[in-house]
This record gives structure tokens, sequence and C-alpha cells, in this order.
């Protein structure tokens, strides 16, 4: 039995078949620094290409803010080791203000080279330190030339987690964004967070909900009968095999079709190699979240 489609809301993230939507994962991190306002104003002002959704995560700091950061620690993509004299600098054992000393484009590689690294101090540029959410998220509607999505990440867990959230929330609403924002989690008790204490936000499906959707997709379970509180899946591209038997394989258009039939979006990260954008948009994937919104660009702009 599919859903009763004259009885619920349109899926504003469920695209025409053959049109993807163009996100640009954690800003365009294969083509500039990671979740900064340089990655951010990259996509905003190319000249060479445009995108639809941002995709971007997400920490706690100490005093409150939400910093937006991929990995657990600034130490991978930032000076935080030299700056801190240690590692395992985490967002939420610092100030935002003690953070601005982080040049986030000192371990940027391109073509085999670091433009930005060794930039300490004053010489680090505005758009290469440390922003928070309400920053980013302020300075792109300040274009007014066009609205994006988003897909925003709360990385922390337990009960920073859920103040990540409700600060989240309460910085989306006081902006009027709720309906232009996923919240996605790969931690179960931000999700059940979100449902209990954060009407209207809208979010896709944590780990655990996207195996058990898989497995009642296999046994064509009818999803009327079940608490489905999440409205898109953000989903890896790929088959898994365990002693050379397929276990899982979330890229079909079979899987794609009985999700829509429930209007649930289905949206595939990270996918990075062309012959993989050509095949999702060809099973009707409604998104399509890249390292590079270039090349998905160049791929998907016609068919938009």
């Amino acid at each position: 039995m599919i859903a009763d489609k004259t009885k619920i809301t349109p899926n504003p993230y469920i695209r025409p078949h053959g049109k993807p939507l163009i996100a640009a994962h954690r800003a365009g991190a294969g083509i500039v620094p990671e979740n900064t306002l340089m990655a951010f104003d990259l996509c905003l002002n190319s000249a060479e290409f445009s995108i639809d959704l941002f995709e971007l995560d997400v920490h706690l700091t100490k005093d409150g803010e939400l910093v937006v950061l991929h990995n657990r620690t600034f130490d991978a993509t930032s000076n935080a080791q030299e700056a801190f004299g240690k590692k395992n600098v985490y967002p939420i054992d610092y100030n935002f203000s003690e953070l601005q000393v982080l040049n986030l484009g000192e371990n940027f590689e391109k073509d085999g080279k670091f433009p930005y690294r060794g930039l300490r101090g004053d010489n680090i540029p505005e758009e290469l330190r440390v922003h928070t959410v309400d920053q980013i998220l302020d300075h792109v509607l300040a274009r007014g030339d066009k609205r994006y999505y988003w897909s925003i990440d709360v990385k922390n867990r337990g009960k920073t987690g859920a103040a990540a959230a409700d600060r989240l929330y309460k910085v989306l609403k006081e902006r009027d964004m709720l309906g232009e924002v996923i919240a996605a989690s790969f931690n179960p008790s931000v999700s059940k967070h979100y449902d209990a204490a954060c009407p209207g936000m809208r979010r896709s499906a944590g780990p655990p909900e996207v195996l058990k959707f898989y497995r009642l997709f296999k046994a064509g379970a009818d999803l009327n009968r079940y608490d489905i509180r999440y409205s898109l899946l953000q989903i890896p591209y790929g088959v898994y095999r365990i002693g050379g038997r397929e276990i899982i394989n979330l890229g079909t258009k079979e899987f794609i079709d009985y999700a829509h039939g429930y209007n649930i979006a289905v949206q595939y990260w990270t996918i990075n190699k062309a012959e993989h954008m050509y095949y999702l948009r060809d099973i009707g994937a409604d998104c399509i979240m890249t390292d590079y919104p270039d090349l998905a660009y160049s791929i998907l702009a016609d068919e938009k």
C-alpha cells in the first residue's frame, strides 16, 4: 500500500526525475577549505557553477555558540595543535573567541600544494577563521538573490547534542528557515530530541532508521503501519558485500521509487565521480551531495 498523496503535504525535497539538487558537501571540500566562509563565498560567487543546497556540520562551544566544523576536533583541518599545545582540540572545550587563532585553511591541499599554510595572527583572512552557523546563515541570506536549501548536521552527542539541537532550532526559527533546512544527525539521541522538542523541524533518517527502512523495502512492507518521523534519507551510494554476497544496495531505482511512494526524499553522499553522478541522476535521486560542486554542475546543470 502506498501513502495517500491527497492527505499529505508534498515533500519539497522530492525532485522531478532526472533533476537532482546539487549540494556542496562541507560547502565544497574538494575545491576549497571545507566548512569555511571562503567555501560558502565560492559557491555564492562562482561564475563556473552554482548549487542548490549547502551541507555543513556544527558543534557547540564552551560558551554555547554553534561553530561550523565536520570532524570531532579542529586537528585535521587547522593549526589547532600548534595553537593550543595539544592534540584533540574539541570545540566544546573553548569559547568562540579563543578559537579565532585557528587557520582553517592550514591543511587544505590542492594540486599538491598547501596555499593557505602558515598563515597566523592578523594574516589569517576572515574567511578562513572559525565562524558560527548564525554568521554563515546571515552571510548567505544577505545575498538575497537566491534562497538555498540547507542540510545541517549536529555532531555532538547526548546532553550536549540536545543543547546543540536546541540552539540550532532557535537560530532557524529566528530566521524563519525551518522549511529550508534538513536537520541531519548520525546520533539517534539527537534525532529523538528533534522529534520531541523541535516542532516543525524536518529531519533525515539516522543510520539505524536507514537500515530498518531498507529491511522494510526488501520486504515490501506498508510504511503506513510504522511511525516514520523523518522525511528524507541521506545515504551513501554503493553495494556492500560480505564474503562476495550482496548485503545492502541503497542505490537502485526500486529503492528510490519505494521511498517516493511514501513521500520520502532520497539524497546521496559523498558523490565525487562523474559516472556515479550520471547513474544516480538517471535512477531518480533527489540530490547529489559532492565535494566537487563544479563537477556536478557541469554534469547536471542542463537537466535542471
